[in-house]
């Protein structure tokens, strides 16, 4: 096997549960007898279930056989970066996207924090409505630097996915980012943008994205219209990605 052999390992071991042959209360086999299965060392498989406990499907307590607590389900990495129209096609959803309003701005407090750019720079605002299938879904608020606020006004309006194409046409990767989500009324300006009455619940996504060398690209307010999207993330007493914060903290302006 390949030096991940331990990712190929718990995939099977995934499918497996989903499929049966491990069902919802069942031990798995020993790390012994799973070692010799797929004839790797018994630290490659302790590496693979590990990433079972970690994502809640199987028991991690010490000094008993792993047991199933829940069928796997497929979660994005948070290793992984997805936009929201990647996200879209990968669930068989066709999105689209309409540029509102595209302006140049001069970098205050906020911009000069999350992007990391000098006050007084200018900074590329661009508001977008996101849609899924043709319906409304979101309201997108981004603001670039300079240098790649640049190529998005070249952009066409219209392009389903600015991640996509900042990747494929002008090699700027998208790698990771930091989310904070939240819940407000909608404002009368975002309300008729939306299509929903003054005060209506939405979703609020904020981020900063990055490039693979920690260099910010992008911070972004998306609110989403309630009831059209959720979000789902799983924990375990294992390991927990989620973090409670407060509005205004430090770990996100």
């Amino acid at each position: 096997m390949s030096t991940f052999a331990f990712t190929h390992i718990a995939q099977a071991l995934r499918d497996e549960i989903q499929a049966g042959t491990y069902p919802v209360g069942a031990s798995l086999p020993s790390e012994r007898e799973l070692s010799q299965r797929f004839e790797v060392s018994p630290g490659t498989v302790r590496v693979a279930l590990k990433k079972l406990v970690e994502e809640g499907t199987v028991d991690g307590s010490r000094g008993r056989p792993k047991r199933v607590v829940r069928l796997p389900r497929r979660q994005g990495s948070y290793e992984e970066f997805r936009s929201f129209a990647q996200w879209a096609h990968q669930q068989g959803l066709v999105p689209g996207g309409q540029v509102l309003d595209a302006q140049w701005q001069i970098a205050g407090r906020t911009d000069a924090d999350l992007l990391q750019v000098p006050r007084g720079r200018r900074v590329l605002s661009v508001v977008r409505l996101r849609t899924l299938g043709g319906e409304t879904v979101m309201l997108e608020h981004t603001h670039y630097p300079e240098w790649l606020g640049e190529i998005v006004e070249a952009l066409e309006e219209d392009a389903p996915s600015v991640t996509s194409v900042l990747a494929e046409e002008h090699g700027v990767h998208f790698s990771h980012a930091e989310h904070l989500f939240g819940a407000e009324g909608a404002k009368a300006k975002e309300a008729a943008r939306l299509g929903v009455s003054r005060g209506a619940p939405l979703l609020v996504h904020r981020r900063i994205s990055r490039d693979p060398s920690g260099r910010p690209l992008e911070w972004s307010t998306d609110r989403y219209i309630s009831g059209r999207i959720m979000l789902s993330a799983g924990s375990s007493w294992h390991s927990s990605p989620l973090q409670w914060t407060m509005p205004g903290s430090a770990d996100f302006a």
